[in-house]
């Protein structure tokens, strides 16, 4: 792959390519945007043009350093990434042996806390920057989901972003820049990054082989895909239907029964699923919740929009017209700050007796105000 086949992000592209032809490339970028839309890819696809031998920002493909890159074994381009404090370098190289197999870097720790360690930039960034390129003219760091690094990460990555070695460049990709401290921030050159549209989407998934989509899954995985692509590749591997499916059951109460069943289904989801699925709950209960706003408004046109759970649109409806404006959004203000607390750790059986709590009173006001509007 080269920069020119990267899809749907032509500013973001444009932005790189105008620098590197004015002689005028930052030594830090920050590419922010929504998760699955190319950021990482991009910031790859830059290392790999820097260092390829042909001229240009365009690499070939198939010289030698762009045959390392693609394996993701270039001495001169270093990818880190979040990763529990105990994951042993074999368990390392496999990621990274199935981030080029696969096409894209599966990262599922389990209850396992996933950071960027102050070790790991020690060792990748301030002690790599600090040598001479091996191969190629630059030396690139790629930082994925940079948001997870520690205080004391970040910190000290800062001295190589206010004085960076020539020929460096360290590429910092996150779907939460505001997570990121002011000082990290302001020492990059920002790179935005937005939502793709679905045929677009469609278009890159039918493109990699390897991520073995057909055209009709390729148009179903990208319509439930909310402009990202790395949500529509999940779709293919998880099984996104039977989540959806579970997660309608979840909003419309069906397991709830009272107090003691609530606060069970609350322990399941706290204790038996990981940190990163457990946000995966949370995301997909919030886009239940925006097709229930998008059916509670009165115009014809929102009514015939795609919803996400339109296989349970007649619960949808149901809630949609149940439920208050202001409800929804408080709503939704709940889960999103319940997400918020997730990744920053919160105990999660508190969380989420939270969350189903006010849900299952919001439901319940509703019944209520419904049936003494059909006694009056």
């Amino acid at each position: 792959m080269a920069l020119s086949r990267i899809k749907g992000q032509d500013h973001a592209v444009g932005l790189l390519r105008s620098a590197f032809e004015a002689d005028r490339l930052s030594h830090a970028y920050l590419m922010h945007g929504p998760e699955g839309v190319g950021k990482e890819t991009t910031a790859l696809e830059l290392a790999q043009g820097l260092n390829c031998e042909a001229e240009g920002l365009e690499a070939c493909g198939s010289c030698r350093a762009c045959t390392m890159a693609g394996r993701l074994a270039h001495p001169d381009i270093h990818l880190l990434f979040p990763a529990p404090r105990d994951l042993k370098a074999e368990a390392r190289a496999e990621i990274l042996a199935s981030y080029q197999r696969d096409g894209y870097r599966e990262e599922d720790y389990g209850r396992k806390t996933a950071i960027i360690s102050v070790e790991s930039v020690l060792s990748e960034v301030v002690a790599g920057a600090n040598q001479r390129p091996y191969v190629g003219p630059w030396k690139i760091f790629v930082i994925a989901d940079a948001d997870r690094m520690t205080d004391e990460a970040a910190n000290t990555l800062l001295k190589t972003l206010e004085e960076p070695p020539e020929g460096t460049v360290i590429a910092l990709t996150t779907s939460r820049p505001s997570a990121l401290p002011a000082t990290v921030v302001s020492r990059c050159q920002k790179i935005p990054f937005s939502r793709l549209p679905a045929d677009v989407i469609e278009e890159i998934l039918l493109a990699d082989s390897r991520l073995g989509f057909d055209e009709r899954r390729a148009k179903a995985a990208a319509a439930l895909a909310q402009g990202s692509a790395g949500l529509a590749v999940r779709t293919q591997k998880e099984g996104l239907e039977a989540e959806l499916g579970k997660i309608a059951s979840l909003m419309q109460g069906k397991s709830v029964r009272g107090v003691r069943s609530l606060v069970e289904e609350a322990e399941t989801l706290a204790f038996r699923l990981g940190r990163r699925e457990q946000v995966k709950v949370l995301d997909l209960m919030l886009l239940w919740l925006r097709d229930v706003l998008v059916l509670s408004e009165v115009s014809a046109s929102n009514r015939t929009k795609a919803l996400l759970y339109g296989k349970h649109r007649r619960a949808l409806e149901s809630q949609a017209s149940a439920l208050d404006f202001a409800t929804i959004e408080g709503l939704i203000e709940k889960v999103d700050g319940a997400r918020m607390a997730i990744e920053r750790y919160s105990n999660p059986s508190i969380v989420f007796t939270s969350v189903l709590l006010d849900m299952a009173v919001a439901r319940k006001r509703a019944s209520t105000r419904r049936d003494g509007e059909h006694a009056a």
